[in-house]
């Protein structure tokens, strides 16, 4: 099942989006779809024009990442000095979002504080339940609401100055989240589907989420033996190769980022200064 955040009428709403046709729910956000059976959602056929919102647009806690998680944008970050080739470990940090956007929305390129703003194309986890030392894969499945869509915007030159990720990766606008959802029993597990960015119609980062360094099971069950996840927690899987800083190409006043994940979603957003 495919959810979509929106407002109508200055009015909020979580609607199911099928073939291109929205049916209002009783819902105003997807939290509220956590502890229910969506399978009996009251359904209406939305007339209103709408303007979408972030899946969750003020979530409750930091942004979860996994830094270099597919193998040729770990070497690419090991040539640009945010790695080191002996690092085996998986990569953890978090990003702090007051407010996300979503695909239509403006990104703030901040470019009187940074000099070098950069796109990454991810894929996205919701958790719909709390998880605390699964005991087994179907316990982590169970935990999973969806699937959407992420650009984890970065400021380089930020990160290199004060040698870790938070502050670079937490400027208003940085975080942009899908409009919409899909739930996991569309997707095998661990999810294999197709990612590609673009800016201004250029294909920068072309992969699949089957070549993440390390999956879905073992990053969920690694920070689960001493990290409790609520419900609600968005994880950022990580960005493959292809990012701005690599082809030392920052983003510019104008350009248009796209990022497009097979059956899951997409967001276009433009850059201002």
């Amino acid at each position: 099942m495919k959810f979509i955040h929106y407002t109508v009428d200055n009015s909020e709403h979580v609607g199911v989006l099928k073939d291109n046709v929205i049916y209002r729910t009783q819902h105003k956000n997807i939290e509220e779809l956590f502890n229910i059976d969506i399978s009996s959602l009251d359904l209406e056929i939305e007339s209103g024009k709408i303007k979408e919102l972030p899946i969750i647009e003020h979530p409750n806690q930091d942004i979860l990442c996994l830094g270099m998680n597919y193998t040729e944008h770990k070497k690419e970050c090991e040539n640009a000095g945010f790695d080191n080739d002996k690092r085996v470990a998986s990569v953890y940090f978090s990003k702090r979002c007051s407010k996300a956007i979503t695909t239509k929305d403006v990104i703030n390129l901040h470019y009187d504080i940074t000099s070098f703003v950069d796109y990454e194309g991810e894929l996205g986890i919701i958790l719909k339940k709390d998880l605390y030392r699964p005991t087994s894969i179907e316990e982590i499945k169970d935990a999973i609401f969806g699937y959407i869509v992420v650009n984890d915007v970065s400021a380089r030159d930020l990160q290199s100055e004060h040698k870790q990720f938070y502050f670079g990766k937490s400027l208003d606008t940085f975080t942009v989240l899908s409009s919409t959802l899909v739930t996991k029993d569309e997707f095998s597990f661990p999810i294999e589907v197709n990612l590609r960015t673009y800016v201004n119609d250029e294909l920068r980062q072309n992969n699949n989420t089957r070549n993440m360094i390390f999956d879905t099971e073992y990053f969920l069950k690694e920070l689960t033996k001493g990290i409790t996840l609520k419900a609600g927690t968005i994880i950022a899987t990580g960005t493959p190769s292809g990012i701005g800083k690599a082809l030392n190409m920052p983003l510019k006043d104008n350009d248009i980022v796209r990022i497009e994940i097979d059956g899951v979603g997409k967001l276009e957003n433009v850059c201002k200064e």
